[in-house]
């Protein structure tokens, strides 16, 4: 589990964003990390 803080303009936006998209926060951040590019590993 992670926690974190945000202030009120970027947790607005958060809830705006999910609701907008009719899923939770949550889903919202776990959808936009699973997007990220993989991290590269080392080919030693």
């Amino acid at each position: 589990m992670l926690r974190i803080r945000l202030n009120k303009q970027e947790l607005e936006r958060l809830k705006v964003a999910a609701q907008t998209r009719q899923v939770s926060m949550s889903e919202l951040i776990r959808d936009y990390i699973k997007r990220m590019p993989k991290p590269q590993e080392n080919s030693e």
